[in-house]
This record gives structure tokens, C-alpha cells and sequence, in this order.
């Protein structure tokens, strides 16, 4: 990874996506962009006075983090929507990697549509990182949601690169169709299914040497992902999403979005090449 892009509103949530931000374009040798938006929407002359108010808000945050000396980075603040501004900052720089802060909890207004995190994610074709913990130090643990696909297999890849001395642990759940029903050996079935497609997808993607066997669970997907996160002590989690139309539901269905909303600690998504 040589070109990171970080993007801040300027609030404690940014201020953890750039503390990571600066700390991984120091461990992979990265440029780092730091921007900001300012609302196209507002007239004129209030978007000027708060884009420049904004560009020296920035080189102030910049300036004061201890990596800032040795990282090369530099500050953008344009002007537009915030989601289709930093998708189109993302495509036109070919960043490598995409670092947000998780969005402001607003439970009224996002019960109704999308927040600005998922619209960034759905638009742009790069990996992206949300942000939420305090990045004290590099990542020790990451758990990746598995369901045997390229797009899995390009989580794990990116999460390896950019963390390369954390310990991978991969999930898979295994879901049983009306387990009440099913004979008591059903389970066994559906977990030879699992094998077998584990087996096809280690032969067909370059997987990271540090990944051990996938753990396959029963249970559904949200619960199977969070008590592993709990279990292993993860401070990541690695999903991938489809190539071609935002998140890949026959991944994790509904639970992706609830996990850009709310996902326990930092979040990787990443498309197939």
C-alpha cells in the first residue's frame, strides 16, 4: 500500500480514523491525503469562510501527531456532498486503502436512510476502513467473517498486508434450515458442505500463510462473529463485499450493515480484485 486517504469531520471520530491512519502509513511506508468536506449545499460565502476555516483546523491536527515529522501527507478540503466527494477523491487518487470514522449515531434519521458511511462504502471500488477505537498501537488480532468467496479471500489478503504481525483467526457459520426439524445428524451434513467448499476455496485464492483453519460454527452470522470477537480479544474484523453492487448479502445479509452502523470494533471491508 503506498496511498492511504483519510477522511475526518473534524470530530473525536475523525480524530481516531487519522491517529490509525498515521500510524499504518508509518508501518507500510504510505503517503497519506487527509480531507475534510464542506457542505456544497450552504451559500457561498458561509462553504469559503468554513473551508478555510476547516484547511487550518487540519494542518493544526496534522502538525501536533507525533508520526507527522516522518509520514508524508498532505490536506484536501472540497467542497461537495460528503459521500460522493470522498468516492470521487478515493477513485480519482487510486488510494489503496479508504480510513473513515464510524458516523454519528443518529437513530431517527438513520432508521429511515443510508448513513453517509454506507453510502462511501456502496460507492467506492477500494478497500475502507472504519475506525472506532483509539489506535494506541497496531493490530493484534483480527477475526474475518468467511463464506468461502473471493471476496472473503480479498479481506483476509488486505488485512494481512497492512497488519502483518496480527493473528488471523477466520469464521464461518453454518446455518440450518429449521434445525428443530432436521434429523440429529443434519448438522453433520451441512458441516461436510462446509468442508468441502473450504477445501475449493484454499485451492483456488492465495490466502495468508498466518491463517489456520476456518472455524465452522453453527448458529447465524451475527452471533457466530460477535462471541468470536469476544473470544479471540479481536481490535478487527475483515469482511468482504461483492464486486459489483455494494455489500454482498449472501455474505452476511442484513448483519453488514448493522456492522458498518455498529460493528464492535474496527471494520475492514474489502471487494475482489
Amino acid at each position: 500500500m503506498k496511498n492511504l486517504i483519510v477522511a475526518t469531520d473534524l470530530s473525536e471520530r475523525g480524530d481516531r480514523a487519522l491517529q490509525r491512519a498515521f500510524l499504518l502509513a508509518s508501518r507500510v511506508g504510505a503517503g497519506l491525503i487527509i480531507v475534510t468536506v464542506v457542505d456544497d449545499s450552504l451559500p457561498d460565502s458561509i462553504a469559503e469562510t468554513m473551508a478555510r476555516a476547516a484547511e487550518t483546523e487540519l494542518a493544526r491536527i496534522a502538525k501536533a501527531h507525533p508520526l507527522a515529522a516522518t509520514v508524508p501527507h498532505e490536506i484536501r478540503v472540497v467542497r461537495g456532498d460528503p459521500a460522493l466527494a470522498i468516492a470521487a477523491l478515493a477513485a480519482a487518487e487510486r488510494t489503496d486503502l479508504l480510513i473513515l470514522g464510524v458516523h454519528r449515531d443518529r437513530a431517527l434519521a438513520d432508521f429511515f436512510r443510508e448513513t453517509t458511511m454506507e453510502r462511501i462504502v456502496r460507492q467506492v471500488a477500494c478497500p475502507v476502513l472504519l475506525v472506532r477505537r483509539p489506535a494506541v498501537s497496531p493490530y493484534g488480532t483480527v477475526v474475518a467473517a468467511v463464506d468461502f468467496s473471493p471476496a472473503s479471500a480479498a479481506a483476509l489478503r488486505k488485512a494481512a498486508e497492512f497488519a502483518p504481525e496480527a493473528r488471523l483467526a477466520a469464521v464461518h457459520a453454518i446455518h440450518v434450515p429449521y434445525r428443530g426439524l432436521m434429523p440429529a445428524d443434519a448438522v453433520g451434513s451441512f458441516l461436510g458442505e462446509a468442508e468441502t467448499a473450504e477445501a475449493g476455496w484454499r485451492r483456488a485464492e492465495s490466502l495468508p500463510e498466518a491463517l489456520g483453519k476456518v472455524a465452522l460454527l453453527e448458529g447465524a452470522i451475527g452471533t457466530v462473529l460477535t462471541d468470536a470477537v469476544r473470544t479471540e480479544g479481536a481490535d478487527l474484523v475483515a469482511v468482504g463485499a461483492h464486486a459489483r453492487s455494494g455489500l454482498h448479502n449472501a455474505l452476511i445479509g442484513s448483519f453488514a450493515a448493522r456492522m458498518i452502523r455498529d460493528a464492535p470494533c474496527d471494520l475492514l471491508i474489502a471487494r475482489p480484485a
